[in-house]
């Protein structure tokens, strides 16, 4: 029998230094038998120039798609070089993460032992704070409407260390079988960013298949690199479209139409006027013409605007990448908070 070989895919967009940090500590790993397919998403910052030169002391494939194509395409890009060269297991990898020298052997030791499990994810863990953890699992609460992580902001040590189901794997460090991206299909490109993952871990179990999360296997991650921040206007409005085109596929219908009872209200927005030493005429004529704009889809409610555009685009099944002015809002976001 020839030995399990493992591919792990690690996504660049703008981001060498994440990457090469990575890649790095991929190096320690102390399985034999891996190789790694780097992804570059069409960078328009200098990572090529950086990545191109880079040598590993293992066996290492960069692959230019000359635009961004969202992390499900991306990664998806990854997946069908893996599998085209006889890749036994597949492990995508987040650029912003490094890993335990272990943690190959820990996956594959999780898959030898549950057969019937196709989809794992390691324990993922705050680079930031390393021993406390950020995904140990997650399970859908259908009467709250939402995904729920057990477990997040736990200390490590007073978690258990056995391997336990979850109703997907996390994006950030997924390990799978081949054979389950044949039964079942790559990441479903529509959503671009964010409930890919959870799309595809629903369709495994679909399938039959569990979704399991290893303790053992250890990853550690920068959270909110790929946003900005988790609060930005491109994440609420990747959050807010993929959530309603995940509920199309998964949900009943009573929690969709809840779901589009709360989003219906989330259209509508709030009224309001600003304190302070200008004349109350002047800080009322200022709060209507605010009202007003973001009625139309303008001014500076940013968030707003972002989940109002996420929203109508869906209603319009628009999706794939998001419109050019999410990413305009989420730089001006950041410009704002910078500034207090």
């Amino acid at each position: 029998m020839s030995p399990t070989r493992i591919s792990i895919v690690v996504l660049n967009w703008n981001g060498a230094a994440d990457t090469l940090a990575c890649l790095d500590s991929l190096a320690a790993l102390t399985f034999p038998n891996f190789n790694v397919i780097v992804v570059d998403n069409g960078s328009t910052d200098d990572s090529l120039t950086r990545l191109r030169p880079y040598t590993a002391p293992y066996p290492l494939t960069l692959i230019e798609t000359g635009r961004n194509l969202g992390y499900a395409g991306g990664n998806n890009v990854g997946t069908r070089h893996a599998l085209g060269h006889g890749a036994d297991f597949v492990l995508l990898l987040n650029n912003d993460t490094t890993v335990a020298p272990d943690l190959l052997e820990r996956l594959l030791a999780s898959a030898q032992h549950h057969p019937d499990a196709g989809v794992f994810s390691a324990r993922i863990l705050y680079f930031d704070e390393p021993e406390k953890v950020w995904f140990d699992g997650a399970r859908w609460n259908p009467s709250r409407l939402r995904l729920e992580w057990p477990g997040q902001g736990e200390d490590e040590a007073s978690l258990g260390t056995a391997d336990h189901d979850t109703d997907y794997a996390c994006g950030a460090a997924l390990f799978f079988r081949s054979e389950v991206a044949r039964q079942i299909g790559l990441l479903d490109e529509s959503f671009f960013l964010v409930w890919e993952e959870v799309d595809w871990g629903f369709r495994a179990r679909k399938a039959g298949w569990r979704n399991l999360v290893v303790p053992a296997a250890r990853v550690w991650h920068k959270i909110g690199v790929s946003f900005g921040s988790e609060s930005s206007p491109l994440r609420t409005y990747f959050s807010i479209r993929n959530e309603l085109l995940w509920f199309s596929r998964h949900a009943p219908f009573s929690a969709r139409l809840r779901l589009w009872m709360k989003n219906l209200r989330r259209l509508t927005p709030k009224f309001s006027m600003s304190s302070g030493q200008s004349a109350w005429i002047k800080r009322l004529i200022w709060a209507v013409e605010d009202y007003v704009r973001a009625w139309l889809g303008r001014g500076s409610r940013l968030e707003y605007l972002a989940a109002r555009r996420a929203i109508l685009d869906y209603a319009h099944r628009r999706f794939g990448d998001c419109p050019d002015e999410v990413r305009t809002w989420s730089k001006a976001w950041a410009a704002r908070q910078a500034n207090g």
